[in-house]
């Protein structure tokens, strides 16, 4: 038994001196009411019985997108990517065309969404990378790596065909707001200070904007949104995953927003999943 408590304690110490010691998506007002989910950061967990994913693709097969995928099955729309020595290495969101309608958004107007198909789906997918690229398909990281880092240590959003096509989000949230496309917006209890391109001007053009919410908490990057002007169904089967924020949610997280943003929450709808790095994100606060 104090083997056993040992062993527990040495994980637990390890999982809490990494930079990024979680991955959990969806924010909800009770961290103990079906949020804050945590989600593989293995490819033995994402492989383990029940655990609710399926393998798309691997490094050897080429394509727009980098590593061994893996999506949560019922759902099809939360991917996670691991390099090939099995640790996370980014996630993916998948919008199916069959969700967008064209005659109110054009996805195609940022680079951020690339068009592609899983299996005879055609999908727009969004992609984040947490750990250097040059790795993903070589070696992977090394278990002193893990035990370092944990989820990884940058934040890369594909911005084009090609994995080499990277825009970098800044690890400082004053780095952030130093650059020309992002702009500081409202901070709230559970989720962190939201960074995010709405310019505070009310005609923007919300087709030309990141689909990405920035998030810090005390100023360093704590995790990210992925913000989608489309209705994407909730898994049938399990947990709801996505959230479908209103007009007064929209106004609690982003300053001046503009008129389009206010629009969308109703016609189409939008969809966004919070992802944390922190193992508590409950914890984050204001």
């Amino acid at each position: 038994m104090v083997n056993v408590l040992s062993l527990a304690c040495l994980v637990a110490s390890a999982t809490a001196a990494q930079k990024w010691p979680g991955l959990r998506t969806t924010f909800g007002i009770n961290p103990f009411g079906g949020f804050f989910h945590p989600q593989p950061r293995t490819v033995a967990e994402a492989e383990a019985e029940g655990s609710g994913w399926h393998k798309i693709s691997s490094c050897g097969d080429g394509g727009k997108f980098l590593g061994n995928r893996y999506i949560e099955q019922f759902g099809h729309s939360l991917i996670l990517i691991f390099d090939d020595a099995g640790y996370i290495a980014g996630s993916q969101s998948m919008v199916r065309t069959l969700y967008v309608d064209d005659s109110l958004v054009d996805l195609n107007a940022h680079p951020a969404y690339q068009l592609d198909y899983l299996g005879d789906w055609e999908a727009y997918f969004t992609t984040a990378y947490f750990v250097d690229p040059e790795i993903i398909c070589g070696v992977g990281r090394s278990e002193a790596d893990f035990n370092r880092d944990g989820t990884g240590d940058r934040l890369l959003i594909q911005v084009g065909e090609s994995p080499d096509m990277l825009a970098t989000i800044p690890q400082l949230e004053a780095d952030a707001l130093a650059e020309a496309d992002w702009y500081e917006h409202k901070c709230f209890p559970g989720m962190g200070k939201h960074v995010i391109g709405f310019n505070y001007e009310p005609e923007q053009d919300c087709d030309k904007v990141m689909p990405l919410q920035i998030l810090y908490h005390e100023g360093q990057l704590s995790g990210f949104v992925w913000q989608h002007n489309a209705k994407i169904p909730q898994d049938p089967s399990g947990a709801d995953i996505w959230e479908y924020p209103n007009a007064m949610a929209v106004g609690a997280i982003i300053d001046h927003p503009a008129k389009c943003t206010i629009e969308h929450t109703t016609n189409p709808g939008m969809s966004t999943m919070h992802h944390y790095f922190l193992d508590s994100p409950w914890m984050s606060y204001c």
